[in-house]
C-alpha cells in the first residue's frame, strides 16, 4: 500500500495514521520498543553509576516519546471524530499510561511513576494477538470458573471432614483438625509432594490410602479437568470474538477511508459553489 502524501488536504493526514498503525514493520518497532523499555526499567533496579543512570532515564524518556507519538497517531487516524478512539479498551489504557506520566503531581510521585513505566510493558498483549487472546481468555474464564471453584470448595471441605472424622485420633498430625485435613488435600490437588504425604500418613493408618486414592481420582483429575475444560472454551471464544475484531477493524478502516474522500469530495463541492456565487458575468 502506498503511503498518502500528506499535502495540504488535512483528509489525508488519517488516511496516513491509518497506514503506519496498521504497517508490520511499525508494529514490530512498537513491540521492539516496548521490550526496550522493559529491559531499561530492569536494568534501574541494579546498582549502577550515574553516566549509566542517566542513559537509562534517556532511554525512558525516548520510549515515552514513541509511545505518546503512537496514541497521537491513533487519534489522528479517526480524522474529525478522535472521541471513537476510545471506544476501545485498550485505546483507554495506552491513553491513561501514557499521558499520565505528563500530569503535574503524578510524575513527581516516583512511585506512581515507576507504576505508570510498568503497565507501559503491559502493552506488549496488544502487540502480540496470541498474548491478547489468551488475556481475554482469562478474563473470559474467571467468572464460568467459579463454579468448578466453588465444587471444588465443597468437596474438598467435605472430604477434610471425612478425613478428620476418621483419623484425628490415629493420625493427629496431618487430620487433628480441618484445617491441617485441608492442607494435606490441597497439596494432592496441587500434586506437591503427593508421595511424601500418602506415606506419612500411611504411617500411622494404612487405611489413608484409599481415602487419598478417591480423592485423588475425583478430586485432582476430574474436577481440574472441568476446569481446563472451562479455560480451552474461553480460549475458542476469545479466538473468534479476536477474529471478528479483527474483521470489523478493517472494515471500520476501509469505511473510515470512503468517508474522508467523501468530506473531501464535498468540501471541493462546496468550495466551487462558493466560487460561483460570487461569479458575475456582467461587471
Amino acid at each position: 500500500m502506498r503511503v498518502p502524501t500528506l499535502g495540504t488536504d488535512p483528509s489525508r493526514v488519517p488516511a496516513a495514521c491509518r497506514w503506519l498503525l496498521a504497517n508490520p514493520r511499525f508494529q514490530m518497532v512498537s513491540m521492539v520498543v516496548i521490550l526496550v523499555n522493559a529491559a531499561a526499567l530492569g536494568a534501574m533496579t541494579f546498582p549502577h553509576s550515574a553516566e549509566v543512570a542517566t542513559f537509562l532515564h534517556w532511554v525512558d524518556h525516548v520510549c515515552l516519546g514513541f509511545f505518546t507519538f503512537e496514541v497521537l497517531a491513533g487519534l489522528l487516524s479517526f480524522g474529525r471524530r478522535p472521541l471513537r478512539f476510545f471506544k476501545d479498551g485498550w485505546n483507554v489504557f495506552d491513553f491513561v499510561i501514557v499521558f499520565a506520566s505528563f500530569m503535574p503531581g503524578l510524575r513527581e510521585n516516583v512511585t506512581i511513576l515507576r507504576m505508570l513505566r510498568l503497565a507501559r510493558i503491559v502493552r506488549i498483549f496488544r502487540s502480540l494477538p496470541s498474548l491478547r487472546v489468551l488475556l481475554v481468555a482469562a478474563g473470559k474464564s474467571l467468572p464460568k470458573s467459579a463454579g468448578v471453584f466453588a465444587l471444588t470448595g465443597v468437596v474438598m471441605y467435605l472430604w477434610a471432614m471425612v478425613g478428620w472424622i476418621a483419623f484425628s485420633s490415629s493420625d493427629p498430625e496431618h487430620f487433628g483438625t480441618v484445617g491441617k485435613a485441608l492442607l494435606n488435600l490441597f497439596q494432592l490437588v496441587a500434586f506437591d509432594d503427593m508421595g511424601n504425604v500418602i506415606r506419612g500418613s500411611m504411617a500411622h493408618n494404612p487405611w489413608t490410602l484409599p481415602y487419598y486414592v478417591v480423592f485423588i481420582l475425583f478430586g485432582a483429575f476430574v474436577l481440574v479437568n472441568l476446569l481446563l475444560g472451562v479455560v480451552l472454551a474461553s480460549m475458542e471464544e476469545a479466538q473468534r470474538l479476536d477474529d471478528i475484531d479483527d474483521q470489523i477493524s478493517a472494515d471500520t478502516a476501509i469505511i473510515l477511508e470512503r468517508i474522508d474522500k467523501l468530506q473531501v469530495t464535498v468540501d471541493k463541492l462546496q468550495a466551487d459553489q462558493e466560487r460561483g456565487r460570487g461569479f458575475t458575468p456582467f461587471r
